[in-house]
């Protein structure tokens, strides 16, 4: 059972934003309105959220119409490509590299987490593991393996031969962790 704790939240923060990415911690009550204010702030017009219950429960797109942020939870691949923004659950996290690991058949999670020029990924806190290793010791256990497993680490990037680095790619330009405090 993990004991989630600020140090291991520090620690998750700071290797997601050693690589460009951005964090930021809520609670279940206040989960849609920091969605809302991060695609505020980023001037982010409409999104794209891949709807699960905790974020059916915390009220995430009803926050997001608040806010006048155009919001799609019916037909994403329909809006994906077009949608500047994207809002999806991720099942774990890895403190040491400050990523998110999305463990489920859903494709419309995977959707929104590629397609979106920013990316909002929501974990639990009672979900982020302190290294790499314990990740593979959490997959080995699970009853049944998921279609797809994808680890996101900060924003997409690639570099060419020349090496020449370009963010964006093949995924969101821009990536928010959204941490939420288990109750």
């Amino acid at each position: 059972m993990n004991l989630f704790t600020d140090e291991l939240y520090e620690r998750f923060k700071k290797n997601l934003e050693s690589v460009n990415g951005t964090c930021v911690r809520a609670s279940k009550a206040t989960l849609g309105k920091a969605i809302a204010d991060v695609f505020t702030e980023a001037g982010i017009p409409d999104v794209c959220v891949a709807e699960t219950p905790l974020l059916k429960e915390a009220g995430v797109a009803d926050a997001l119409k608040d806010a006048g942020i155009q919001t799609y939870t019916d037909h994403i691949r329909l809006h994906a490509e077009t949608a500047k923004g994207g809002v999806s659950e991720n099942q774990y996290g890895i403190a040491d590299l400050g990523t998110m690991v999305q463990g489920r058949d859903d494709i419309d999670e995977r959707t929104v987490a590629t397609m979106s020029e920013y990316y909002v990924g929501v974990v639990k806190g009672s979900t982020i593991l302190a290294e790499y290793d314990d990740m593979f010791d959490v997959l080995a256990g699970l009853p049944q393996m998921p279609g797809f497993i994808g680890f996101i680490t900060g924003p997409s990037r690639t570099a060419d031969i020349e090496c020449v680095s370009t963010v964006g790619v093949h995924g969101p330009i821009r990536l928010t962790a959204v941490v939420v405090d288990d109750e």
